[in-house]
């Protein structure tokens, strides 16, 4: 009897090393290739979070990298989806530390629910971040020059820096998820980690203070709305 108890205690020890060892990461990979391989190392609703509103699916809101990635983007599009009654897809990182691995690249980005929003939109408004303290801005890419340019309008009559994207953020490839649409064509914008830090009180970018926006976050989020309605009552209609 106490033999078998043994055994039993054994066997589920190495279960239980079986799963460590299959959770521990690829050694010197710094993000993710594919939402296939995150999901064998992360664990959903504790490690990352996936919100997907289905609304009107026109024009998609979306933020790939949110949540403690390029953090303030997914509270841009949660937000702004809700005042077009767009559909909004927004993957947020939750993990307190090496979030940056969670990051797959727009032009891998493979998570099905995106993919499938992203095919169903005429066209899309991805909503992303870089890093740069020191300066205010926008970079504004994608393949729909329309779109591009009626945002531009709006966000500088708002007082907001607006420049083309460098190469390296242009998000004009076609395979790049804002592009993955009927139109064949969308808008990314990446902000400066300056800019999203002035959207929460003091600057910070703490969890627990994202809920604290301020009126500079408004005033992003409202030009975004203007821009956008502009864009769909020229284009759409």
């Amino acid at each position: 009897m106490i033999r078998r108890i043994l055994i039993g205690i054994c066997v589920i020890l190495l279960l239980i090393g079986v799963g460590i060892i299959m959770r521990e990461k690829p050694k010197g990979y710094k993000e993710y290739k594919s939402f296939t391989e995150l999901q064998k190392y992360e664990r959903e609703n504790i490690d990352y979070r996936i919100k997907a509103y289905h609304r009107n699916p026109e024009i998609l809101v979306m933020a790939i990298h949110g949540g403690n990635i390029e953090i303030g983007t997914g509270e841009v599009a949660v937000d702004l989806g809700e005042k077009l009654n767009s559909s909004t897809y927004v993957f947020e990182a939750l993990k307190p530390k090496d979030n940056q691995m969670l990051h797959i690249a727009s032009t891998l980005y493979d998570e099905p629910t995106a993919v499938s929003m992203a095919k169903e939109a005429k066209t899309i408004l991805s909503i992303h971040g870089y890093h740069d303290e020191k300066k205010e801005n926008v970079y504004i890419g994608g393949r729909n020059d329309e779109y591009k340019k009626i945002v531009k309008k709006y966000l500088k009559k708002e007082g907001f820096h607006v420049e083309e994207a460098p190469r390296n953020l242009k998000g004009t490839q076609k395979n790049n998820i804002v592009n993955r649409n009927e139109l064949g064509e969308g808008v990314q914008l990446e902000l400066s980690t300056k800019l999203r830090k002035s959207f929460f009180k003091d600057d910070d970018f703490a969890m627990n203070n994202r809920k604290q926006e301020t009126e500079e976050y408004d005033k992003f989020v409202e030009a975004l709305e203007k821009a956008t309605l502009k864009y769909k009552q020229k284009e759409l209609e």
